[in-house]
């Protein structure tokens, strides 16, 4: 697998004309999250990149593998607390690039849509949330993180 890819949108600062609303949530030399773009999804939605391109899990070295779980459980926790949701599903595709990201969408029980057809809807079908409400929820995260939620 490449280190690199340059045409990857979420790798690539000369691609990714914008970076995540707010700045990244979380950045080490292993992982890096930020809140979806604009339009990408609920408020909340983070997206989770493996620094290294690797397709998926079983391409995890030691380190990706060590600190994987306790990484999403902080953003899970910092996700839950700052929506108020009552579960954040978790998403990877891997369909543009061989490059694991993992996308974690905030769901509530009063939704009408559960599961993949939620993902659909709210991923693919509805325009996300605006510009300002990205900024505000990514300021709001990144404190959960620091926190250590």
């Amino acid at each position: 697998m490449t280190e690199h890819d340059d045409s990857c949108w979420f790798c690539n600062p000369s691609v990714r004309t914008d970076p995540p609303p707010g700045g990244w949530l979380l950045e080490s030399d292993v992982w890096r999250a930020g809140h979806a773009p604009a339009g990408y999804g609920p408020a909340g939605t983070v997206i989770l990149e493996c620094r290294r391109h690797v397709l998926d899990q079983a391409e995890f070295d030691e380190r990706e593998a060590a600190t994987y779980a306790a990484v999403t459980g902080l953003l899970v926790g910092a996700v839950r607390r700052v929506t108020g949701c009552d579960r954040v599903y978790q998403w990877a595709t891997m369909d543009g690039f061989p490059h694991f990201h993992l996308w974690l969408v905030p769901w509530s029980r009063n939704d009408d849509l559960r599961g993949p057809r939620f993902l659909v809807d709210r991923l693919v079908t509805r325009d996300g949330c605006d510009a300002e409400t990205a900024e505000q929820t990514a300021s709001d995260l990144r404190a959960a993180v620091a926190a250590g939620v």
